[in-house]
């Protein structure tokens, strides 16, 4: 086993002396960029020490902690950008020393061509680990990735790769290749050293390698696929068969991810795992305790006990039969308890502040349709009505007053149309039932109607009545009464047409009279 350990020591030992030999830093080009511009553009140009522009040196490496040393004319600056570094220096330089802890140092390499201020140039360093490639693929535009880390879009120039094994892979969407490619050291000699190495990936159509995908979620749920949002609610697109994961995400919830398999040449249907809501408790106290309680109108749910819902502001509808329903607001936040009580009243079927209106029927001598109007105020009721008269009297014989020719002149028949008001207190005797009594004063109007003969005798005849009753009412359902009133009237006073046919025909002013019909209050 000792012996084993030295072995790999040694061959460890090697293999560093051999990398530290092959680590021999080069300059394997420098040009000048004809149409870039980048040296003399504001906000990419720099200043020498002299106030000139200065030259823009873009060596393409994918390699940081390189130094700098310009001789005696110095170093203007430097910038770091993807896969380039940016070297300033002032126009007329002529040489360059460069430095790196690990590839060692170049000292003065002399510039090939002038190099003159405000203009850009190239510089390819070897720093003997590879060497440079330009790579394509058989369709422009691909994709390309190397040993698996994404590169950028074809065509690729300069890509510096290390000596050994690589696997170029190039994809433009249904298109796609995979090349396994050598990088070598040059021999001596050889004419295309400094030149970099071409790989041109060939790529194929593999349509039959693909299947629709249909991915849906809970609604409102954002779907991410390879980091990047994809749909909302539901995404549907072609992909490569094989395994894969996508993520769903949403406000107030926990991202939850979902791996599925695309079968080729299928319709792959998958149903996302929604996003796992952030939630907190509800903790309501009703006064009375069993009632029923629905969440955002959905959901019924059990108050007896603290409710885990996810977070945000829920709306919950309490109700109870013979109590006013409510619907309340509240906000529910993580982890966090809200608590609140919640008190329902009991529907007042009879109400001691309303107003009303409804329609009934009169029942008396010569009764007919009623409407009533009123307005309750701190249960003191007030309260006007109209009775059409539709009800006829017995027909009446009206004569002359000759004694000699005792002539028939004409043949009546009366109707009572009357107007009331009246003033009661009203007592609810139970939760639907009331009673009120009534003080009332009532017009009664007679309309004649012309049975014989040519003259309508008494038509207009009016008296005026006290009355005195009670008003029993029963409400079946909210806002709306089932009344029953009878009264007494008597009269106060008759004009002389009434009172001629009161004795006439034995038409009373007084009586007995009820009242029944509907009333609907607000």
């Amino acid at each position: 086993m000792k012996f084993r350990k030295i072995t790999l020591a040694l061959f460890g030992m090697c293999l560093s002396l051999y990398a530290m030999a092959q680590n021999e830093m080069s300059v394997l080009s420098f040009r000048l960029l004809d149409n870039d511009l980048t040296a003399n553009t504001r906000g990419t140009s720099e200043m020498d020490q002299n106030g000139e522009t200065a030259a823009l040196i873009k060596i393409v490496t994918l390699e940081k902690g390189f130094t700098f040393d310009g001789g005696s004319l110095g170093i203007v600056g430097t910038k770091e950008k993807a896969g380039e570094l940016w070297l300033y220096v002032p126009r007329y330089a002529q040489r360059l020393t460069i430095q790196h802890p690990n590839f060692g140092t170049l000292r003065n390499y002399a510039y090939p061509i002038t190099v003159e201020g405000g203009r850009t140039y190239e510089m390819l360093i070897d720093i003997g680990t590879g060497r440079y490639a330009n790579i394509s693929g058989t369709v422009a535009g691909a994709e390309i990735t190397i040993d698996g880390e994404y590169v950028g879009k074809s065509p690729l120039y300069n890509r510096y790769l290390g000596y050994g094994k690589h696997t170029i892979k190039a994809v433009n969407n249904r298109f796609e290749g995979v090349d396994t490619v050598y990088v070598t050291t040059a021999k001596d000699g050889d004419p295309n050293k400094q030149k970099a190495l071409l790989f041109n990936v060939d790529m194929r159509d593999m349509s039959d390698h693909y299947g629709d995908i249909d991915v849906t979620t809970t609604e409102g749920a954002d779907i991410f696929f390879q980091g990047q949002k994809v749909g909302t609610g539901r995404w549907q697109s072609q992909l490569r068969e094989g395994k894969y994961i996508l993520e769903t995400y949403k406000s107030n919830c926990d991202s939850v991810k979902t791996a599925f398999t695309v079968t080729a040449l299928q319709n792959n249907v998958i149903k996302a795992t929604p996003p796992t809501p952030h939630t907190g408790y509800l903790n309501i106290y009703t006064r009375p305790r069993n009632l029923t309680a629905m969440l955002d109108g959905r959901t019924i749910i059990d108050l007896t006990e603290a409710q885990s819902v996810p977070v945000g502001t829920h709306s919950i509808d309490f109700g109870r039969k013979g109590y006013v329903s409510q619907t309340r607001e509240f906000n529910v936040e993580r982890y966090q308890i809200t608590a609140d009580t919640v008190e329902l009243e009991r529907i007042n079927y009879v109400k001691a502040k309303a107003l009303y209106f409804g329609l009934g029927y009169t029942v008396r001598t010569m009764g007919g349709p009623t409407v009533f109007v009123g307005y309750t105020y701190k249960n003191h009721d007030i309260q006007a009505s109209y009775t059409f008269g539709t009800g006829a009297s017995d027909d009446i014989h009206w004569y002359s007053l000759d004694a000699e020719n005792n002539q028939r002149l004409s043949t009546v028949n009366y109707k009572m149309s009357s107007i009331a008001f009246k003033y009661g207190y009203q007592w609810r005797l139970l939760t639907r039932f009331a009673a009120t009594p009534q003080l009332g004063f009532m017009w009664n109007r007679l309309g004649a109607n012309l049975v014989d003969g040519t003259e309508k005798y008494g038509d207009g005849a009016s008296s005026f009545c006290m009355s005195l009753g009670a008003k029993l009412m029963v409400a079946p359902i909210q806002h709306c009464y089932i009344f029953l009133s009878p009264e007494y009237y008597f009269p106060l006073g008759k004009d002389k047409a009434y009172e001629s046919i009161s004795e006439t025909a034995d038409l009373s002013a007084s009586g007995f009279a009820l009242h029944l019909g509907v009333l609907v209050n607000i």
